[in-house]
């Protein structure tokens, strides 16, 4: 927000020079990022602009008496209130849900989106441009002067921070001003000159006729203020900040007015605003009130009572402050204390922000001021903060894909349902069963991620367009499934990594294919990652998925539960994502590993005597029921007490020479006693016994 510096002293009674007031504000959660110097495009002022950065929760500093109360609290000076008393405004005709004065009648039809209608009639206008002063304050604020009548409305949006509208009151159909819903493919033509069409979840401004302007957003071109404008009825209302925000997005229209309901205005502003635009317009416009105030709520907006312990206070600040002492640092932030063992804090409406005793802590350390807070640490200390154990393993597992040479990708924990059909993703999968979002931040991120794969390729895509193909990528993250029984969806933490292209730095003297990423790479990674763990041995099995190459794709088992996939991107999916021809990528369920994770190996003592190893090839169908991890267990079985490991280390399949639809695995033994060394005899025994069980037990033929 562009605060001017000459029009904010207006408010304080006190001289604080620019560079002071931008670190009192910026202490004190006000960032002000820059003072430039401004001149008029007349060259008749000029002046200082605070550029003011504000926090989505801070509606009250967008406006410069907000500005200026938080300024003079900060520096302890007074603040200066510019409204001006009407009797007229001071005593409105009110009602709760239509009231009607002389020629104007205004009605709520919509509670929810507009809870609160004030409405004002001024006679005898004369509208025209604006005197040198306004003209000059809108364009230091940023606002294009436009007449007196609607840079007053301005005037006031950027002083107080309520924003108003004003009617060419002769163009409303009996003068009935009406709040509601806009119906189905309603139209209308708005003061930007284009037409909107709107729905039953929007709130709109009409008379009896049709809808006159956006709620909270901008007027209609049928009613706006001209230069033949004698009569104008002034609006200055109280919207629900979710529809008026759901109703910019949706528009893509953002306005001066839409920004400050959507982060809160006060509901008890209203009638100070119209007291304060009716006194600038007379002045600048000519006119008079021609009536009493019409205020139409369908409730009340009362104040927020709440405790605060001086004591606790003190503790979570580290300060030694007295109950006085904190009573008087709120109320220089506008909010009523009563004094007494504890304090009572009565919560000004302009403040939602401040919902518990924690905030009121808070408003007491800004106001005292950080710098003032000695650095000391808190006494009484049992204990230090640690990670727990599930975080350090989670960390444990970060370092160990990087050190199999992976970098992290970062996200977003929204998705597009469209990339799972980018991936291919098999529509009855669980993960297309996601959580739509019901105010989506963008219109491509649209529901909660239910896996991490598409933002992998994602990210390999992006650095393929820039010719980088030799990626390495992993994704340490949480994924989201709906749950019908629960307002909130159960969350689980994935890991997954893409890889593409060569993995060695120099490979000019190589052969092409050396060093390529594919199945049996990525493969290593999940072995190491889970070695690094000390999660027990995994299981691989093979799987046919539609986003992984038909062949060349396994499911990851832990303890015969599936934990995850692994494999070669599919033809049809990396040619979707334009990556390089054997892109290979894993997502396993985080979560589940780290159930059986441990942070300490437990000690193993180096064996003292040698080991006797053996290799054991055998003949068998080649399908699914006789994969290695099934053949190890059986050897496992039938070899012995003396049998330490079993590795395949080879596969061999020749239809002339071992017969079609066979294959040949070889695996090496590894025999060892822990209290002597083995004898031939003995090792010969248990290979006997291993050669026996898998020609007889499982039909496999031994090559000799």
């Amino acid at each position: 927000m562009r605060v001017p510096y000459s029009w904010l002293q207006d408010y304080l009674q006190a001289d604080i020079e620019v560079e002071r007031l931008c670190h009192l504000l910026t202490m004190g959660g006000l960032e002000v990022e820059e003072a430039r110097d401004w001149t008029a495009t007349d060259g008749e002022a000029s002046d200082q602009i605070l550029m003011t950065t504000v926090t989505p929760n801070r509606g009250d500093l967008l406006s410069m008496m907000g500005v200026a109360r938080h300024a003079a609290a900060l520096s302890g000076t007074d603040f200066v209130d510019p409204v001006t008393s009407f009797p007229e405004i001071d005593n409105p005709v009110t009602d709760v849900k239509k009231a009607s004065r002389g020629p104007v009648t205004v009605e709520i039809a919509d509670p929810v989106g507009c809870p609160r209608y004030s409405a004002l009639l001024i006679d005898g206008v004369n509208v025209g441009p604006s005197p040198d002063w306004l003209r000059h304050r809108m364009e230091a604020a940023g606002i294009r002067s436009i007449n007196n009548v609607v840079d007053c409305t301005n005037y006031v949006v950027w002083e107080m921070g309520q924003p108003l509208h004003a009617f060419d009151f002769r163009l409303l159909k009996d003068g009935h001003i009406i709040a509601r819903r806009a119906e189905e493919k309603e139209k209308l033509l708005m003061l930007d000159g284009t037409w909107q069409t709107l729905g039953p979840e929007d709130v709109v401004i009409a008379d009896p006729m049709g809808s006159v302007a956006l709620a909270g957003i901008m007027g209609g071109t049928d009613t706006q203020v001209s230069e033949t404008t004698s009569r104008v009825l002034l609006e200055s209302a109280h919207f629900d900040p979710v529809a008026i925000r759901r109703t910019s997005l949706r528009l893509g229209v953002g306005t001066e007015a839409s920004y400050r309901f959507e982060r809160h205005v006060d509901p008890n502003l209203t009638l100070p605003a119209l007291a304060r635009a009716a006194e600038l317009i007379m002045m600048t416009a000519g006119g008079q009130i021609a009536q009493a105030t019409i205020d139409v709520k369908t409730r009340d907006f009362a104040t927020q009572s709440l405790q605060l312990r001086p004591a606790r206070c003190n503790s979570i600040l580290g300060t030694d402050l007295d109950a006085a002492a904190m009573a008087d640092l709120l109320r220089r932030l506008g909010f009523g204390v009563e004094e007494g063992e504890l304090l009572t804090v009565e919560v000004p409406t302009f403040r939602p922000d401040v919902e518990r005793e924690i905030d009121l802590v808070e408003e007491v350390a800004i106001v005292y001021g950080y710098e003032n807070i000695e650095l000391t640490v808190p006494g009484h200390l049992t204990s230090t903060g640690r990670l727990t154990e599930q975080q350090r393993l989670r960390r444990r597992a970060g370092e160990l894909l990087r050190e199999c040479g992976l970098y992290e990708n970062l996200s977003f924990s929204m998705m597009d349902p469209s990339d799972l059909d980018q991936c291919c993703w098999p529509r009855d999968d669980v993960c297309c069963d996601f959580l739509a979002l019901a105010n989506p931040a963008s219109s491509d991120l649209t529901a909660m991620r239910t896996t991490l794969l598409p933002g992998l390729l994602a990210a390999a895509a992006r650095n393929a367009r820039q010719r980088v193909t030799d990626v390495a990528l992993y994704e340490i993250g949480t994924v989201f499934y709906p749950e019908t029984e629960k307002s909130l969806p159960s969350e689980r933490q994935h890991v997954a990594a893409v890889m593409t292209g060569n993995l060695l730095t120099a490979d000019w003297s190589l052969p092409t294919e050396q060093g390529q990423v594919d199945f049996y790479y990525m493969k290593g990674i999940i072995e190491q990652l889970c070695q690094g763990l000390g999660v027990p041995e995994l299981g691989f099995v093979r799987q046919k998925h539609s986003t992984f190459h038909p062949g060349k794709c396994a499911q990851v088992q832990l303890e015969g539960e599936l934990i995850g996939l692994l494999g070669e991107i599919a033809a049809e999916v990396a040619e979707a994502y334009d990556l390089p021809d054997g892109a290979c990528a894993f997502e396993l369920d985080l979560d589940m590993l780290l159930e059986r994770a441990v942070l300490y190996a437990t000690y193993q003592p180096v064996a003292r005597f040698p080991a006797a190893e053996r290799d054991l090839a055998i003949i068998v169908p080649d399908n699914d029921e006789f994969a290695s991890a099934r053949l190890i267990e059986e050897i496992e079985q039938a070899a012995g007490e003396f049998l330490e490991s079993v590795t395949p280390f080879d596969v061999y399949s020749d239809p002339q020479q071992i017969g079609a639809g066979r294959k040949s695995i070889a695996f090496r033994l590894v025999f060892r006693a822990d209290d002597r060394t083995l004898t031939d005899a003995e090792v010969e025994a248990a290979m006997s016994a291993v050669h026996s069980y898998v020609e007889e037990e499982i039909g496999a033929e031994v090559r000799k």
